[in-house]
């Protein structure tokens, strides 16, 4: 039996919120232990930093919708500012690729929601653009993966819009179309449940629908990545045996070191490894500790250090899931990021740390460019 805690949108932003105020002293401005002034440590330039997946444009800007109405605690304020784990506010001066996830309800357990998920997916992305027009001096969004460094240059987040859970394809294929004039560069097929396209990881023995398979065809015309995070693992050999161009898991650990069905197994690994895709460590305590206690720092770097033994140092990436999960206080906010490339340098050495922290996901994405 795996150890695993059923995890649910209300969980996560309970979650979210209490490592938020947790993190108090890092939103009023104090560095985490070790920081130096938003400098990377023992380098003269600024933190590169590339977060394949967080959930803030949901929690801010859908908190009007169940099930985020629903929820006595609340997120509010803008990509700048908020009282969540991600801002600019915090990034400080680091050179900081943020992907922003919409994630649309299944209609299950606490997830239900009180509109159709085309219109969640068109009201969320609405509230993005509005955003990058608001704050164009400081936020702009990635149309391609080459725009990257040019938008680093000039000084903002590089804010890139990829979908969590693709459940507005219920409304047909030609949704994709919509996905790419939108922007969106990355896209996952299912959340944790059921939609029109397969199925998630509380359903095991459920796999691809047709409609899933071509969304992965239609995802690959438009040069969208697929994201597997969340697909169940018949599903996940599906897509495998369908796919044509190399795919990511934005944000799921390592099954081996922590029993969960949302964690990646060691053969799965690989088998994103050998399309020279990326997986994204995820810092939900759930999936990095079995039974979602607070974990170590020595707990979260087993899974970077487990996949480095599998050959795959040229695969590791982030995807923090802030917004969106219990983190421990002393990562939730995305000020500690300095903090923890210190830890991680100390461990693994600077270069890998460069590699797990920005370098192979501008590898892999601008490959793509």
């Amino acid at each position: 039996m795996l150890g695993q805690r059923v995890i649910t949108r209300r969980t996560l932003l309970r979650g979210a919120l209490g490592m938020a105020a947790l993190a108090g002293a890092a939103c009023s401005g104090q560095s985490a232990p070790g920081t130096a002034g938003g400098k990377a440590a023992g380098d003269s330039g600024p933190l590169e930093f590339f977060d394949m997946h967080a959930d803030t444009i949901d929690t801010l800007g859908m908190a009007a919708y169940a099930p985020y109405s629903q929820f006595s605690n609340k997120f509010y304020g803008t990509l700048a500012s908020n009282n969540g784990q991600v801002s600019a506010d915090r990034m400080g001066d680091a050179r900081w690729v943020q992907c922003y996830a919409v994630w649309m309800p299944d209609n299950e357990g606490d997830e239900k929601g009180d509109i159709p998920s085309i219109e969640w997916y068109r009201n969320a992305v609405a509230w993005f653009k509005d955003q990058m027009e608001q704050l164009s001096d400081r936020f702009e969004q990635v149309r391609s993966f080459s725009d990257i460094p040019a938008i680093l240059d000039a000084g903002k987040v590089a804010a890139v819009l990829t979908v969590e859970n693709a459940a507005c394809l219920d409304a047909g294929i030609e949704v994709v179309d919509e996905f790419a004039d939108d922007g969106v560069l990355i896209a996952g097929v299912t959340w944790n449940y059921r939609n029109a396209l397969g199925s998630g990881n509380n359903y095991p023995d459920e796999g691809l629908t047709d409609l899933g398979k071509e969304y992965l065809a239609a995802l690959e015309a438009h040069g969208i990545v697929a994201d597997v995070s969340h697909l169940n693992e018949k599903g996940f050999w599906e897509l495998e045996s369908l796919a044509t161009k190399p795919y990511v898991a934005t944000h799921s650990n390592s099954r081996a070191l922590c029993n969960h069905l949302r964690n990646l197994t060691d053969e799965q690994f690989a088998a994103i490894a050998a399309r020279k895709g990326l997986v994204g460590l995820n810092l939900n305590d759930a999936f990095v500790r079995e039974g979602g206690t607070v974990y170590t720092f020595d707990e979260l770097t087993a899974h970077v250090e487990h996949w480095i033994e599998l050959g795959g140092e040229d695969v590791i990436a982030f995807g923090s899931d802030r917004d969106g999960a219990e983190i421990p206080s002393w990562l939730a906010n995305c000020s500690s990021q300095e903090y923890l490339f210190e830890r991680f340098s100390e461990r693994l050495g600077e270069n890998v740390t460069r590699k797990l922290f920005y370098q192979n996901a501008m590898h892999f994405f601008g490959s793509l460019s």
